[in-house]
């Protein structure tokens, strides 16, 4: 097996994280986007135009940067926002919409629930008090290029984003708040495959 067969395998055996951050409020979004109406609560990007990250291969014990290609992204299972990548009924607290690409990043509307929880953590997000979220996706097709002398450079052209979550803080500490076309970084976060994918089965069920 060649160092491309391995690591796509490694790669698409298991769901991946990034954090990713809040847009803006509600009334500069729509300043921003004006050709975009939208009643939802919040808009989040889900990927930026700037989303390389580093990575750890298991196998090889090496580095390597991953960037998404956001024409390569399917959201069509992304429906729910859940709390702190828990996929529950208790921790459902708001719905994902109007999911389009705009200035080559994808962003996400999301309407909050009318329980007091999903309203509390709403309120949290208007405060400033949070700014993060972070998506969970599967690998399906990557290119690898490998690099003399610097990490080898993996580019994702098909994926699925399969979960949207409300996070206390990304890992990625320079992700901050947008109001403009600034750079967006993110960082992974990883967590078991086969809980994950039992959970939201069980909730497709």
């Amino acid at each position: 097996m060649n160092k491309y067969e391995q690591l796509k395998r490694e790669l698409s055996q298991r769901v991946l994280y990034r954090s990713a951050t809040k847009s803006s409020s509600k009334q500069e979004t729509q300043e921003r986007a004006t050709d975009t109406k939208s009643n939802s609560d919040a808009t989040f990007i889900l990927i930026s135009n700037h989303n390389e990250t580093e990575r750890y291969d298991w196998w090889s014990g090496e580095t390597f940067i991953e960037e998404l290609d956001v024409k390569g992204a399917d959201f069509s299972e992304l429906k729910t926002f859940f709390k702190d990548h828990e996929p529950s009924v208790d921790n459902a607290i708001g719905k994902v919409e109007d999911l389009r690409v705009e200035n080559n990043q994808l962003l996400s509307g999301v309407t909050f629930g009318s329980d007091a929880n999903s309203q509390t953590i709403k309120q949290k997000y208007d405060d400033g008090i949070l700014a993060d979220v972070s998506i969970g996706y599967r690998i399906n097709e990557l290119i690898l290029t490998e690099r003399a002398g610097e990490p080898d450079h993996v580019l994702v052209t098909d994926y699925s984003i399969v979960e949207l979550s409300a996070v206390w803080k990304g890992a990625d500490s320079g992700a901050v708040k947008v109001k403009s076309n600034s750079q967006d970084e993110v960082k992974e976060k990883r967590f078991s495959h086969s809980l994950y994918e039992k959970k939201l089965n069980l909730l497709k069920g």
